[in-house]
């Protein structure tokens, strides 16, 4: 089945109110071209899932997308804090449910594989996570009596991952770190990749890696060369730390963040 479409005709599939896991991890391989299409559909109330927060779910909350983080992470790197999420969390509109690495990985793989929870070893009593995640149960283990936290399982209504390659029947590619975006599709109802090329299915098992998300689990493939920028897409998209920078600035500015977005806006067509 050709699973080809507009980046329109995939964004119109999200609604107010779902919860929508990001791909990608820090500078690397963000869905930025995605990102800006649901700001420029002006959708809201979104629950926003994703590993580590970057460019992408840091834009999503200055369009006032976002209702509700999930994160472990929110931020520039070395381009330094996400301006708006630093905001919006400072004054109280937004939303953080607070992950570490081990938590959320946890979660959505408790929903890939169709059980209620996954079984947290307690060391995380050495940290706060337990005193503001009162979902974390903890339980002693049956066989050895040993301190364990249940971790709920994640589902989500729409995955978005940018990847290096893709066939038309939704195969996808993708180099470098993987972070948890192989496990996203397996979790939400549908998911939306947008590639950096379209390729043939024999090209792409010959790539690094072959098929690391399955066409099965892919409702919709876009074709977006760049569609990360400003971050990066190996083996072909260098990060552009100007264009970071500039986003840094203009975030921090509302007149300057308000052309910005109008400027990004007119990269998609809706």
């Amino acid at each position: 089945m050709d699973k080809t479409a507009s980046l329109e005709a995939a964004i119109a599939c999200i609604k107010n109110g779902m919860r929508i896991g990001l791909g990608g991890m820090t500078l690397y391989r963000r869905p930025v071209l995605a990102a800006i299409a649901i700001a420029a559909a002006e959708l809201k109330d979104l629950e926003v899932v994703t590993l580590t927060g970057g460019i992408e779910t840091d834009l999503l909350v200055g369009a006032g997308c976002v209702r509700t983080l999930r994160s472990c992470y929110t931020g520039l790197e070395v381009a330094g804090f996400a301006p708006h999420f630093t905001r919006c969390i400072q004054n109280g509109s937004l939303e953080l449910i607070e992950e570490t690495e081990y938590t959320l990985s946890y979660a959505v793989q408790a929903a890939a594989m169709r059980v209620p929870f996954l079984p947290m070893l307690g060391v995380i009593d050495q940290t706060d996570i337990a005193s503001v995640r009162k979902d974390l149960k903890k339980f002693p283990c049956p066989l050895t009596g040993a301190d364990l936290y249940a971790v709920p399982a994640l589902s989500l209504d729409v995955a978005i991952i940018h990847t290096s390659a893709a066939d038309q029947f939704g195969n996808c590619n993708f180099q470098g770190q993987l972070g948890i975006d192989t496990y996203l599709p397996m979790v939400a109802d549908l998911t939306i990749v947008t590639t950096e090329r379209i390729v043939s299915t024999d090209e792409l098992i010959a790539m690094p890696g072959a098929v690391q998300i399955p066409g099965l689990t892919v409702t919709h493939v876009v074709k977006a060369p760049g569609g990360s920028l400003p971050t990066s897409c190996l083996p072909s998209v260098s990060l552009d730390m100007e264009a970071l920078l500039d986003y840094a600035d203009a975030a921090r500015d509302e007149k300057l963040w308000r052309d910005w977005l109008s400027d990004a806006k007119r990269r998609v067509v809706l």
